[in-house]
């Protein structure tokens, strides 16, 4: 079974900071990072990771349209 996330070039920092530009978080990888090591810092509300992983993938669509 393919990844369907493989072909993303758009970070997890540049979806999570469209989702809320004031979030405040950390994880761990690279290459985009690695979503199951996501930590929110100082009181961000936590965004799920389905709206993370899509706000991504819009993203992506948006720059792969260009």
């Amino acid at each position: 079974m393919s990844n369907p996330y493989e072909n993303i070039k758009i970070s997890l920092a540049a979806a999570i900071t469209s989702l809320n530009s004031n979030a405040r978080y950390r994880y761990e990888g690279t290459e985009g990072g690695d979503i199951s090591t996501l930590q929110w810092l100082d009181g961000t509300t936590p965004i799920s990771n389905d709206d993370i992983l899509a706000e991504q993938t819009r993203l992506q669509a948006i720059e792969d349209a260009e």
